[in-house]
């Protein structure tokens, strides 16, 4: 036993550190949501199993030539395992119920054609002699490992082609365990998928944690950091910046408290992100101020917008001020902030004298 307790950290040493240090960001408050936390943590511990069936599967089973139903067990959790991990880092990161499904179908149709080829010797088989045979499709786990791998990279690249640095970073990971796979597939390394997706989980921990320090922590939106550093990023694509203004939070807060006027600012925040065929981002900069950079937008444009988010809010039972201002080429940042801020100031004080008006 402890031969093989030593071969086992002599192949997964870094792999272990990976997943002590994922461990400890789980166990941390960094603001990883708790769905995130309870998939990353099955993901750590398949990982881990993964490796533990590695070593059994080789060094116990195969060089003893012992228990050649027990290598066939192994052996299907082996090629399992990481198919399993990328599905849980696709319902993750894509929100999608229905593609979900479909990834998790597929998954179980392989586990059954897996599990039944001891039987049926289709995809591979364990003789009573212990020697692995591959069988006609000896190649499916393969491919679907593959397949999944493909739409998980074409999910990043459509979901985080505005951001370049977040794409880069979020691509090395399946671009490395693709390269292992290909490797580990024709015999050319062993042992190393699991290192590379203990690797791969610990930077998808450190890219929430970056990814939660732009966010307002309430709504869910980029907050004022981002903010400033997309104005500065972008300031030549932006067509208009748009200043919202939460109305009357202040009386909700001391007549119906805080937590009501929290409710308020996430309906505000959802309404201010409510509109289609618009192409804009919306900022909580403040305790119910909003900004929304627009992007290939007219005048004309500015005010549909605007109409829309303030028909959506008016439905949920909360008023805005709303104010904008059109780019131009003298206009620095700092000028497009503050007219459109004055016009929102103007039209939160016509509010007000309504208001008292009536």
């Amino acid at each position: 036993m402890a031969e093989y307790v030593k071969l086992y950290f002599q192949y997964h040493i870094i792999l272990i550190v990976f997943l002590l240090l994922s461990i400890l960001i789980l166990f941390t408050d960094l603001g990883i949501k708790k769905r995130a936390k309870i998939n990353l943590g099955v993901i750590v511990g398949i990982i881990f199993v993964s490796s533990i069936v590695h070593i059994v599967e080789r060094y116990v089973c195969e060089e003893t030539n012992d228990f050649p139903d027990f290598r066939f067990v192994l052996t299907v959790i082996k090629y399992l395992c990481p198919q399993i991990i990328l599905c849980l880092l696709m319902s993750t990161i894509l929100q999608s119920k229905k593609i979900n499904m479909i990834f998790y179908i597929i998954l179980g149709v392989e586990a059954i054609l897996l599990a039944t080829s001891q039987a049926t010797h289709l995809v591979y088989y364990v003789d009573p002699e212990n020697k692995f045979t591959r069988s006609y499709l000896w190649f499916i786990p393969f491919v679907i490992s593959f397949f999944y791998l493909i739409a998980f990279l074409i999910v990043i690249i459509y979901k985080f082609k505005s951001d370049k640095f977040e794409l880069v970073f979020l691509l090395s990971s399946p671009i490395l365990c693709s390269l292992i796979t290909i490797l580990e597939a024709f015999d050319i390394i062993q042992e190393r998928l699991n290192t590379a997706l203990g690797c791969s989980i610990l930077f998808y921990e450190i890219y929430l944690f970056y990814l939660n320090s732009k966010k307002d922590f309430l709504t869910g939106l980029l907050n004022r950091h981002s903010f400033m550093r997309d104005m500065k990023s972008k300031k030549d694509k932006i067509s208009a910046l748009i200043s919202m203004d939460l109305n009357g939070l202040k009386v909700i807060n001391d007549t119906k408290g805080h937590q009501a006027g929290d409710e308020a600012i996430i309906s505000a925040a959802k309404s201010f992100t409510s509109v289609k065929n618009y192409k804009y981002k919306v900022y909580r900069v403040g305790g119910d101020e909003f900004n929304a950079i627009v992007f290939d937008a007219t005048d004309e444009d500015l005010k549909n917008i605007i109409n829309n988010m303030n028909e959506t809010i008016s439905q949920m039972g909360y008023s805005a001020s709303f104010g904008y201002s059109m780019n131009k080429d003298e206009y620095t940042i700092d000028d497009l902030i503050k007219y459109a801020d004055l016009e929102m100031y103007n039209s939160k004080k016509e509010y007000y004298k309504e208001k008292a008006a009536n």
